[in-house]
């Protein structure tokens, strides 16, 4: 196992553990609950198109009233990207890629009238699993390119709070950094590979002010 790997996901546990913690100690006010739901994402970079990969994606998050109904927010979740490209009359190759990830998202909400949240945030995230696969079956590990262990994604989002602690939500999320390198750098549209994904949540407040 890469030695970076194995001891950055740990790391990233910790720092979020710590970071409650401190917070609690302060005797701040906090809400805490956790969401699940599911994505559908593309790749970016690639030959295929659409946002044709479903996955899921669940985690907990923590976050604090400021002022001016704005709050601040982290979470732990996992993900699940990818690519999918199909069979077709035309063409009866198959192509699927999922991307598994660990992120700890920091954002800001803005929240009008208790109900319509607004929120935007950057994300760290650890890549923990890759599994590729085509019309014949899994790929063979070894001859994955090569990607990123260690990325960052940017997100904007909107939710809505039915009754203050159960909620809907749409999030879109893009790579800020790309994942994988292109393959050649000498020619202007190559920047490389970036996930896109869009994700529909329902969360739950355990705790709320």
């Amino acid at each position: 196992m890469n030695r970076e790997f194995k001891y950055g996901l740990p790391k990233l546990f910790i720092a979020s553990f710590i970071l409650a913690l401190s917070l609690y100690s302060n005797g701040q006010q906090l809400n805490a609950g956790f969401f699940g739901g599911i994505t559908a994402s593309q790749i970016d970079g690639d030959a295929y198109t659409g946002f044709n990969k479903l996955g899921v994606t669940a985690g907990a998050f923590i976050n604090r009233y400021i002022e001016y109904n704005i709050y601040w927010q982290v979470e732990m979740k996992y993900v699940m990207r990818g690519v999918y490209k199909g069979p077709s009359d035309n063409d009866p190759t198959l192509y699927r890629g999922g991307y598994h990830y660990v992120e700890l998202p920091l954002s800001v909400h803005y929240l009008h009238d208790d109900k319509i949240q607004l929120e935007v945030g950057t994300s760290p995230e650890v890549l923990v699993k890759t599994v590729l696969s085509d019309q014949d079956g899994i790929i063979d590990p070894e001859s994955y390119p090569e990607n990123r262990r260690f990325g960052l994604s940017v997100f904007g989002g909107l939710c809505y709070w039915f009754n203050g602690t159960t909620g809907i939500g749409m999030r879109y999320t893009y790579s800020a950094i790309p994942f994988r390198d292109p393959e050649e750098w000498n020619h202007a549209r190559y920047r490389g590979y970036f996930h896109n994904v869009v994700c529909l949540t329902v969360a739950y407040k355990i705790k709320h002010d």
